[in-house]
Parts: C-alpha cells; structure tokens; sequence
C-alpha cells in the first residue's frame, strides 16, 4: 500500500473540491507552521493571517476613508484610477463610486474563481478586493492636498508633482501586488490560470467601472 503524507492529503482534498483552496492552505499552514509575517512581509501579504471577514472589514473602512477623501476634491472614477475633480461631489455619487470600484470587481474575480474552482467564497474576494485598494488611500490624500499646487495645463517637472509621481507609482505597485497575492490566496489558482486572470480580469474592472460611472454619473 503506498503511503501519503499529509500534506499530499490535504492537496488531494483540494483538488478533488472537497475542502475549499483557502481551507486547504490554512491546514497546510497549520501542519508545517511558518513564522508568522511581520513589517513590510505582511504588509505585502496580509491575507495569509487575515481572510474573508477581516479583510472586508478591512476594505469597509478603506471604502469609508475614500468617501471622506473626495471631499479634498479627489474622484475614485475607476478600479485602479483616481483624479481631481473641478468641484467636490456628492456623498451619493462617492457611495457610487465606491460600490462600482469595490463590491463590481469582487464580483468579477469571484466569477472567473468560481468557473475553475467550484468552492470559493465571494466573501474572501469582497476581502481581496477591498484591502488591496488600501495602498490608493495615501496616494488619495497627497492627491487632494497638493492639487492646489499641482501646475495647470501641459505638467511640468516640480517637486510636488516628482514626490506625487514616485508615491503614487509605489502605491500602485503595492496595490497590485496585494492583489494577486490576495487572488492566489482566495481562489487557489496557480500559474497561468492565476496570472491571465489577474491580468484579464484587472483590465476588465477598469473598463466596466469606468462605463457604469460613466452612465450612473
């Protein structure tokens, strides 16, 4: 009789859709502990320690912090962008936005889950989603308070709009990095499943939030 050990149990309890990828990861986890990720380790993957609930929690406060950061004259007008706007919008415009560039894309990432692996929750996603668009707060803020000093017209190299740029681009980065390692996590994926995805779907989030605000104001 030939012997398995656990951990090969475990994978073939995730591959035979018995126990959902997360569940799976958790018990491996659990099996062959790891140190736990501190400092810029968890910052960059927080999804191993905190999933699901925790993490839309989290993204329920990101979402918040958005909203009372469109009144620094900031839009959050697609899943990956942001932009100053002539005049501050509405509370209700701002709670739009926010349903569009959050709730919209987890919806999505789900989807694409769900067609390749039967037992994955929308509620990691709405987690993934959600957290991974915390690294656009900070950049969010320095946004809204050095517009005002920001040039007019065709842009020229300033301090401001140097520090602006390398923040932003670092917070862009981090985000996505948060998000593929969140994706990874909640569905399960690996490779090119895991990577196309991420890419495609991405593409996608930014397109259908962009023509739904677009029509919804």
């Amino acid at each position: 009789m030939m012997m398995t050990t656990p951990d090969e149990r475990v994978r073939a309890l995730v591959r035979d859709n018995v126990i959902k990828p997360a569940e799976g990861e958790r018990l491996l986890a659990t099996m062959s502990p790891k140190p736990p990720r501190r400092g810029w380790r968890l910052a960059l993957n927080p999804f191993e320690r905190f999933g699901g609930g925790a993490a839309a929690a989290a993204g329920l406060v990101v979402a918040a912090l958005s909203v009372a950061i469109t009144r620094l004259g900031v839009r959050f007008d697609g899943f990956l962008d942001l932009h100053t706007a002539p005049l501050v919008i509405s509370y209700g415009t701002a709670l739009l936005e926010q349903i569009v560039v959050w709730p919209l894309p987890a919806l999505l990432f789900w989807t694409y889950a769900r067609l390749l692996r039967r037992r994955v929750r929308i509620i990691d996603f709405l987690g993934v989603i959600g957290l991974s668009r915390a690294p656009l707060v900070p950049a969010a803020i320095a946004l809204g308070l050095l517009a005002p000093r920001l040039p007019a017209g065709v842009p020229t190299f300033t301090l401001e709009l140097t520090a602006f740029a390398v923040l932003a681009a670092v917070c862009l980065v981090w985000s996505l990095t948060l998000l593929v390692q969140g994706f990874k996590n909640a569905s399960g994926l690996r490779g090119a499943p895991l990577i196309a995805g991420v890419i495609g779907l991405v593409l996608l989030s930014e397109i259908l939030s962009k023509v739904a605000l677009a029509h919804l104001g």
